[in-house]
């Protein structure tokens, strides 16, 4: 989604100049049908109009391409208007709560009072050959990252489950006591948090819309939540390895000396990691 708000930034005047033009040679003081029934048929990216008095009160119902829904008259839309240059004002693009579709409001000046015209950004980019239409392939892409998502908070639920029965049952047998029994869980657990933590931004990111228009990038905080969350598994890991061999058989110490070397690589590598990405965003 931020790189569609991206390229409406970037190609901001060549579109705003496009339906302010249009608007412009349109009658804006017809009666409420005709005019809605124009606009319909002159935009095709439109996909919300409504009406406001003076004071920017909405006083009609949300009427859009199929049908009229009555919740939001009455509501107060001048958080929409910033600046009004003559007769046509415009508002950044955001998340709109009729449609959940990312979209940019046109306010024109009537003699009953303010006209409301949502459009949709990706129509118009289309419009414009500014993106290619894959209608087809976004709906694919986001079935399957919302499969995977689902898959994985569904599987780290399983995880943190598994976590407290395994702890549970040892709870209640007559199993003595062993650092195994309660490190087990703690590394289900931590899996769990990782996984989970991973599918939801995956969730967040692709299938659910977001109202923060993020900047256009590579975003390593997924990253590095969940490699957090995995480097700390692995040192449990290799702490329960230690405490094992050092009860059993001390022939088997340096393979656990060697998984504490490669764990400390890794979190040299990940401290490397975060610095060059800090470093980067300062710039």
């Amino acid at each position: 989604m931020q790189n569609i708000v991206q390229i409406y930034n970037n190609n901001k005047d060549l579109i705003q100049d496009f339906l302010l033009s249009s608007l412009q040679q349109t009658d804006l003081n017809l009666n409420d049908d005709e005019l809605f029934a124009m606009m319909y048929k002159s935009f095709p990216s439109l996909e919300l109009l409504y009406t406001s008095d003076e004071d920017y009160i909405q006083n009609s119902e949300n009427i859009y391409r199929d049908k009229r829904v009555q919740l939001s008259r009455d509501y107060d839309r001048k958080y929409l208007v910033h600046k009004i240059n003559d007769l046509f004002g415009f508002h950044e693009p955001y998340i709109s709560t009729a449609t959940n579709q990312l979209c940019v409001t046109v306010v024109c000046k009537t003699d009953k009072g303010y006209l409301f015209l949502d459009f949709k950004v990706r129509s118009l980019l289309e419009r414009f050959d500014l993106i290619q239409t894959q209608r087809g392939m976004n709906l694919f892409n986001k079935i399957a990252y919302a499969s995977i998502s689902g898959g994985l908070l569904f599987f780290s639920i399983f995880l943190v489950i598994y976590g407290f029965y395994d702890f549970g049952t040892y709870m209640f047998s007559d199993k003595a006591f062993s650092l195994e029994t309660v490190f087990k869980p703690i590394i289900a657990l931590t899996l769990g948090l990782a996984v989970y933590d991973l599918g939801k931004t995956i969730l967040d990111e692709e299938v659910l819309p977001s109202t923060q228009h993020k900047s256009e990038g590579f975003n390593a905080k997924t990253l590095l939540k969940f490699s957090v969350s995995i480097i700390i598994a692995l040192l449990i890991e290799s702490l329960l390895a230690v405490f094992k061999i050092s009860l059993n058989d001390y022939k088997d110490l340096p393979y656990a000396a060697m998984l504490i070397g490669s764990i400390s690589v890794l979190i040299l590598v990940f401290a490397v990691f975060i610095y060059l990405t800090r470093k980067s965003e300062v710039r």
